[in-house]
């Protein structure tokens, strides 16, 4: 008898871990990171980047960015201890060469990008500032639909000299890291994890060799990952109760 009162402690214990979560059902914290997975807008996340472009086939482009909002939510929402979250990607290699014209269709292939939450210390002259901070999410460019690349778009605006001036694309991500990770590999968008959109134009004054400024958006679906104590707490009660009660069948 002992033995089920224990067994009943642990379960009640397990159950106020989890009714605690209940009256904020859907929003969570991971990595100073906060968002409500069950936002009508989940997940999406809007930024801002700098980046090159190519124009020759086997090129890559890479560049870093900044998070702004997430399911419409501020930094000062979903950053509510001050951090910001960060990126920067690179190796994505240019498939097909390039006039380049308008209209002209672009293809990539490869691809990584990483999330790092940090102080708010990012200035976009200086890259090191995006990726100062703890890896929050990795992720590899993605084929899901297999077209062959992992990136497209096309040529909206071209200079008198040739010179690429404004462009969209689109592609796939998929989740390979971080501690954000459980709460992403979802498989949402076409059996990726993520699909992000995202434009460029060029900017004042060039970057190092980033010629170009840009603002994507990206969007997949998030889920709720059980705390692990609870989980721990009902597995262990769960397992109390069977003893006790194979104990009391074997007296």
């Amino acid at each position: 008898m002992k033995f089920n009162k224990s067994a009943a402690s642990v379960l009640a214990a397990a159950s106020l871990l989890l009714a605690s979560g209940a009256a904020n059902a859907g929003v969570v914290n991971v990595g100073g990171i906060v968002w409500d997975t069950d936002s009508f807008f989940d997940f999406s996340a809007n930024s801002t980047l700098v980046e090159n472009v190519a124009v020759d086939i086997g090129q890559t482009i890479s560049g870093w960015g900044r998070i702004t909002t997430i399911n419409t939510e501020a930094s000062s929402s979903f950053c509510p201890s001050g951090c910001e979250l960060t990126y920067v990607f690179s190796g994505y290699t240019l498939l097909n060469d390039l006039t380049p014209a308008v209209g002209e269709d672009f293809f990539f292939s490869g691809g990584t990008l990483d999330f790092y939450v940090s102080a708010a210390n990012s200035v976009f002259d200086n890259p090191a500032t995006f990726s100062d901070g703890a890896l929050w999410l990795s992720l590899v460019g993605a084929d899901p639909l297999g077209a062959g690349y992992t990136l497209s778009g096309s040529i909206t605006g071209v200079s008198a000299l040739g010179v690429i001036l404004n462009g969209e694309g689109s592609g796939f991500l998929d989740v390979v890291g971080g501690v954000a990770a459980p709460y992403f590999d979802t498989n949402s968008q076409f059996g990726a994890d993520f699909n992000y959109t995202s434009s460029f134009t060029p900017l004042p004054v060039a970057i190092g060799d980033k010629t170009h400024l840009g603002s994507a958006n990206i969007t997949g679906a998030s889920t709720e990952v059980p705390e692990p104590g609870a989980l721990a707490l009902l597995g262990l009660g769960l397992a109390a109760i069977g003893a006790a009660r194979r104990s009391k069948k074997n007296a």
